[in-house]
């Protein structure tokens, strides 16, 4: 999300008795059939059933107009193969919307009440969301459509296998029935890509036979005289995925990469040099998966935000984590009027602004200031959500990976040995566990992070860019429990000690570089980026568009460290 992106547009519908209607195009979404129709002109016409039989496959849909979703939820219940669904949508439905919309369908199709717990937030960019243990992958763009073609012609390896055209009728949306869109479809298409679409419209068979489709009519009375098939004659992207890959560290980076890739079918040898499945840092027993929101529209801020709401999804209900929601409070660094500003351009399905009583209520304690409350934030236990990670029939457990992977995936925190540009070092910190009478219902973030335990509370964490003596560490986590709760804790119960791997700019490493796959130096932000980095990485061995845009793996790219040394040197190597 770039300061010059543009803002989205969110969808305005009416309902004409159960059918959702644009306002802006004055089109419906669906006609009465609802499920019906998707299968009599999208799926059917491209033998979508026999064409997704193979449960060992993976089959690509490209998709112009998401709308309510209906075509995914249908189409995801046909498939037996893995599914990538990929989608854009420029005005897209409010929550409420997509609710009301797919609530007709939800009994005959629970994908329909999945997807709207797991709706995407309104920001522009990809979103990736996973069903059904990973076997149904949407990825869906929320902006306009050369947009998301642009970026996916840059990004997607595997061929397109079938198109769905479900954008409003092209007399009322003219912007999505281009020439040039169809010859972004045809460089994106597999041999023999079918094609499907419910207009009939001469001007669209013969924009699509210019690009290559050989295109039908197919008849569908009573309901209508006819829609449009075809399929894609020119030779296609051809892809084909590793067949084995070798992830290198058992911490939280390297389980979800190894989980990333076996959900798309890539067998995975995981191992660690060191202390095993969630050693050192990712052993910590008090995390919390919150935003980091920021008052601008940034490429960091969109970073951050699509961090945050992939991870939020992707974590949700895995052993190891708690969805409590989480509570930030002011700090030296953002005091409760800038509190105040973030919420008003951070998306409510994000960060909602509470004031001090709302806030005292969820935490069951006094919070004397305003609060930011991130309903889908996670309590995190990262040993436990590691070995729950690893724990896939795809991932086997090594001492060591074999001599010949197809690919290598280095998640070693700040073990970057043989990789000297890279500017990532080890940063020590440390949580204390307080007895506590009254925990709080929730974490607690801002001045310090609190985690509230059975009868206690977890305190931290410092940030010892020298290593701290254990009882001045302790001391100072026993400041942020006075700061909350009034009263000193007495002494530690608990210790947790650990080494973060850092980077120089505080932005993780995510990407190809030197014939290696990076996910790393994910420093005090690992439940957030080393979770989307796990699905950039597996996604790009895959052949897949990321679940970001290209402006955003721009920030993360290994490479970027090696073009600053020319102006200056590593600032982690001693002369």
């Amino acid at each position: 999300m770039s300061p010059t992106a543009p803002q989205l547009s969110q969808a305005h519908v009416d309902f004409d008795e159960e059918r959702p209607v644009s306002r802006a195009f004055g089109d419906v979404y669906y006609d009465l059939g609802g499920p019906a129709e998707v299968e009599r002109v999208f799926l059917g016409p491209a033998a979508f059933e026999t064409r997704t039989a193979d449960p060992a496959g993976t089959f690509t849909v490209g998709e112009l107009g998401f709308g309510t979703g209906l075509n995914f939820i249908v189409a995801a219940q046909a498939a037996r193969s893995r599914l990538h669904f990929i989608s854009v949508e420029r005005h897209p439905l409010s929550i409420d919307d997509m609710a009301r919309s797919l609530a007709p369908w939800k009994t005959a199709f629970p994908l329909a009440r999945d997807l709207v717990e797991h709706y995407p937030p309104l920001v522009p960019g990809w979103h990736r969301r996973l069903f059904e243990a990973g076997r149904i992958q949407l990825s869906v763009y929320f902006g306009d459509v050369r947009d998301a073609l642009a970026d996916l012609e840059r990004q997607q390896r595997r061929g397109v296998d079938a198109w769905f055209l479900d954008g409003f009728a092209p007399r009322r949306n003219p912007a999505m029935w281009r020439d040039e869109l169809f010859e972004v479809m045809a460089r994106l298409s597999a041999h023999r890509a079918s094609v499907t679409t419910f207009t009939a419209a001469g001007d669209v068979r013969r924009s699509l036979a210019r690009s290559g489709f050989e295109v039908r009519r197919v008849d569908q009375r009573p309901h209508k005289r006819h829609s449009t098939a075809g399929v894609f004659a020119g030779k296609g992207r051809d892809f084909v995925s590793p067949t084995s890959v070798a992830v290198l560290g058992a911490g939280l980076a390297g389980t979800a990469t190894a989980h990333a890739l076996a959900d798309k079918g890539i067998a995975v040898e995981l191992a660690d040099a060191g202390e095993g499945i969630a050693g050192g840092a990712s052993s910590i027993p008090a995390a919390v998966l919150h935003p980091r929101p920021s008052l601008g529209t940034t490429t960091l801020a969109g970073f951050r935000l699509h961090a945050f709401a992939f991870a939020a999804h992707r974590c949700r209900g895995l052993p190891g984590t708690t969805a409590s929601g989480v509570l930030q409070l002011p700090s030296p660094t953002i005091d409760a009027d800038k509190l105040l500003r973030i919420a008003e351009v951070t998306p409510a399905a994000i960060a909602e602004h509470l004031e001090p009583r709302a806030a005292s209520e969820l935490a069951g304690l006094v919070i004397r200031e305003p609060a930011l409350f991130f309903a889908t934030g996670l309590a995190v236990n990262a040993r436990h959500l590691s070995e729950a990670l690893c724990r896939h029939g795809g991932v086997e457990i090594a001492a060591s990976h074999s001599d010949h992977p197809s690919a290598v995936v280095r998640a070693t925190g700040s073990d970057i040995d043989g990789f000297d540009t890279l500017e990532v070092t080890g940063l020590a910190g440390q949580m204390d566990r307080f007895g506590c009478k009254h925990p709080p219902q929730l974490p607690i973030v801002g001045n310090g992070t609190l985690v509230p335990d059975v009868g206690s509370v977890w305190a931290g964490a410092t940030y010892e860019y020298r290593p701290w003596a254990t009882q001045d560490a302790t001391s100072a986590n026993a400041q942020r429990f006075r700061r909350l709760f009034g009263d000193d804790p007495g002494n530690s119960l608990e210790r947790f000690r650990g080494i973060r791997a850092v980077t120089s700019d505080r932005l993780p490493v995510i990407g190809f570089d030197e014939g290696v796959w990076f996910n790393l130096g994910h420093g005090s932000h690992g439940t957030t980026t080393a979770i989307l980095g796990a699905e950039i990485v597996a996604s790009a061995i895959a052949g897949e568009v990321a679940p970001v845009t290209l402006d955003l793996l721009e920030l993360v790219r290994p490479g970027r460290f090696r073009e600053r040394q020319k102006r200056r040197p590593n600032p982690f190597k001693t002369p």
